[in-house]
């Protein structure tokens, strides 16, 4: 059942139970035993930013408390939602007061009312990850690890999970690239496997050789976690280690660009479209099962293309 929930999903609803839990608790409440008007209460005070915004105080000892902020967005009071949902059914209670009918009328006057705009990642194209790149001191293994890590990610069009989960075995060096074999996941049903082929002035196949020479990794993860001092552990770097590499390699290099886990397969497939590639060939390397989303990318390169307006002013 938990295999059924990506890891980032399960953190992000242990991360909402635990601001609900808490905003029972300074309401004299019991998490367990609130009705579905302590909950409209709870989503509207999220929706005005009372008690909304969660800090850590030592999370070592997993002390934290909430504190005034901005209003939630529609989009996060909905996985809130989904959040408080999980924990009851975990619970076996039943029924639960998540599902009450006038909970899901306050749902549809707050996404009317509230913000619903969507911050959109930035795509890490070809300009500014080659800046990135170029910013990276390679000559030690924190360095050369996210070099390549950052490199494969954009080459493959990878989610930040998919790049977590790939092991050496799973690579397979062949005469005119690499197969990378990709492991069933919540986006892929099915192991999937991409090409990857050298490149000019950034080659990920040849970043790849150096990485494995360098680091001495000859079996397991493929990228793992450093200690403070730079020394290569045996476990694994995360997707929240990947997200947050992602994000200080990039503000090292570029300081007006919001990135993060997605900028770099979002950069892959904005650069695919505009340098003209077809699209059975970008979703070779994407995976996309909805040509709607990667028709997107499409429509956005060539919204200016033989415009409707074109002279009729």
């Amino acid at each position: 059942m938990r295999s059924a929930k990506a890891d980032t999903t399960l953190n992000a609803y242990q991360a909402d139970t635990r601001i609900f839990v808490h905003w029972c608790q300074l309401q004299g409440l019991d998490p367990l035993a609130c009705n579905h008007l302590d909950i409209m209460n709870f989503l509207a005070d999220q929706a005005d930013g009372v008690l909304a915004h969660w800090v850590w105080l030592d999370k070592t000892r997993g002390r934290g408390e909430l504190r005034n902020g901005e209003p939630r967005k529609p989009a996060t009071l909905v996985r809130r939602l989904a959040g408080i949902r999980y924990a009851f059914r975990q619970k076996g209670i039943d029924p639960m007061p998540t599902e009450h009918s006038e909970i899901k009328e306050m749902m549809r006057g707050i996404v009317r009312l509230g913000d619903t705009r969507k911050r959109k990642t930035g795509a890490l194209t070809l300009q500014p990850l080659a800046r990135v790149l170029e910013a990276i001191d390679t000559d030690n293994l924190a360095g050369l690890r996210d070099h390549t890590l950052l490199l494969l990610m954009f080459s493959g069009a990878l989610r930040r999970s998919e790049a977590a989960r790939i092991e050496v075995e799973d690579l397979d060096f062949v005469g005119r690239g690499v197969r990378l074999r990709l492991k069933p996941s919540k986006h892929q049903l099915h192991e999937t496997e991409i090409a990857l082929i050298p490149g000019r002035e950034h080659c990920p196949i040849a970043a790849l050789r150096h990485w494995l020479t360098m680091s001495g990794i000859s079996q397991g993860a493929l990228f793992r976690r450093m200690t403070r001092w730079g020394q290569l552990t045996q476990e694994p770097l995360g997707p929240q280690g990947i997200n947050l590499m992602i994000k200080r390699r990039t503000g090292m290099a570029i300081d007006d660009l919001y990135v993060s886990g997605h900028s770099l397969r979002r950069g892959f497939i904005t650069s695919a479209v505009t340098a003209g590639k077809p699209m059975n060939k970008i979703i070779e390397v994407t995976r996309h099962k909805d040509m709607r989303t990667l028709q997107e990318y499409f429509d956005d390169a060539n919204k200016f293309d033989d415009h409707a307006l074109q002279g009729l002013l």
